[in-house]
């Protein structure tokens, strides 16, 4: 049985959190669930999309600080701070999702590792408040889809982010232009060829750019690296591994 808790609209438009059975929804005005959770299962993802976006972490060697664009619910900025010691900056366009967040999804909006920014990422100067990072997370959609994210938004993205850094993209595949659009934008700025984590019986796919090429290397240590997380990460990590593409074989000139 669908339950709708509240429902409310702000200038970019509707706002509404629908519960179904166990799990609770955020939805922008259509049946799409922009985040999800279940209340009584804090340390389960919901979204298969959401394990992908954790193997950012184990790409990386030793994460500290993460900046996520795209609050939603506030599922990803709650389960990484009740599961991981990471330093969270988090940007969304519309201010109302942190009550939201706060009441139906988790969230301590007080949270001393939580700094939560109030912009439109297309807005470059936007970003200058947020500050250097070891992993990047970009989860933003409406209800019309991927937000488009023009190149100077991009490059200060990039900024963001040191020769080891990692960003990783929630996309959707089925949108083919816009994938093409922001892969070859990311492509200015990155390493061309993504890790690639495809999820299971969706149209998600999460890709993990770093400014150097990744290698065969890369993709081994990440499952050395699963020690350093509590055993909630760990336990999701260990499924959303198994989902990793391998990298594609280098042409010999």
């Amino acid at each position: 049985m669908e339950v709708k808790k509240y429902a409310a609209r702000d200038a970019w438009g509707l706002l509404e959190v629908v519960q179904i059975g166990s799990e609770i929804t955020l939805q922008f005005g259509n049946h799409t669930a922009q985040s999800g959770w279940d209340p009584a299962k804090p340390s389960e993802l919901a979204f298969g999309y959401y394990q992908a976006l954790c193997v950012g972490l184990v790409l990386h060697a030793a994460p500290q600080r993460l900046n996520l664009y795209g609050l939603g619910g506030g599922v990803l900025a709650r389960y990484l701070l009740e599961y991981t010691e990471l330093s969270l900056h988090v940007l969304d366009l519309r201010p109302q999702l942190a009550e939201i967040a706060r009441q139906y999804f988790g969230l301590n909006t007080e949270h001393p590792r939580l700094n939560l920014h109030f912009a439109d990422i297309s807005q470059a100067d936007a970003l200058a408040v947020i500050p250097p990072c070891d992993v990047i997370w970009i989860d933003l959609f409406d209800e019309q889809g991927m937000v488009p994210i023009p190149n100077r938004s991009l490059a200060a993205l990039a900024e963001q982010l040191d020769e080891t850094g990692v960003l990783c993209i929630n996309i959707w595949r089925n949108a083919l232009n816009e994938v093409t659009d922001i892969t070859r934008a990311l492509a200015h700025f990155f390493d061309a060829i993504p890790i690639t984590i495809h999820v299971p019986d969706r149209y998600n796919s999460v890709l993990c750019y770093r400014k150097t090429a990744w290698t065969t290397n890369d993709l081994m240590r990440i499952h050395g690296r699963l020690d350093n997380f509590s055993p909630a990460l760990q336990a999701t990590l260990r499924e959303a591994l198994s989902w990793v593409s391998p990298l594609p074989h280098k042409r010999s000139r």
